[in-house]
């Protein structure tokens, strides 16, 4: 077998080990992979003796271990990811337009998040602690930071 293919089985093996170790789980894959490369040194030194053998299994084991230590490197992956910060924030258009004592009705069911009517502003709210079924009349209790908490009115 010639060296070029012993070469690329070895490159194919190293790309799966790597596909298997960061994006598909469960290790067939890089068993697959560990296999190409054993098979590409075991060919190396049938066909072209243990001099040349061990050369081509210390380069491949080399390749082998700088190429999975580049992926390792948190420098690599700053590439990929996002380069800003998220500094938005969830739910701060339906805080202004209410306030603490406001009454409503629950639009569906409160455990311990769901939607209320307000007006005619639908807004998302939380339960303290409590479960409040569809069509109660709710009151505004608190704001806090992001969440709107409300209890049920006893009628």
């Amino acid at each position: 077998m010639s060296i070029s293919i012993l070469i690329l089985f070895i490159l194919i093996g190293l790309i799966l080990i790597i596909l298997d170790l960061f994006f598909i789980p469960g290790g067939v894959v890089a068993f697959i992979g560990l296999a190409l490369v054993i098979y590409a040194d075991y060919q190396s030194f049938q066909d072209y003796g243990t001099t040349t053998g061990l050369l081509f299994s210390g380069i491949s084991g080399l390749a082998s271990i700088l190429l999975i230590a580049q992926f390792f490197r948190p420098s690599f992956w700053n590439r990929f990811g996002p380069k800003g910060e998220i500094d938005g924030r969830v739910n701060t258009s339906d805080l202004e337009k209410v306030s603490v004592g406001d009454r409503g009705i629950a639009v569906g069911s409160i455990r311990p998040s769901g939607n209320a009517r307000f007006g005619n502003e639908l807004i998302e709210v939380h339960a303290k602690h409590e479960m409040i079924s569809a069509h109660s009349e709710i009151e505004i209790i608190a704001i806090e930071s992001n969440r709107i908490i409300v209890k049920q009115i006893e009628s």
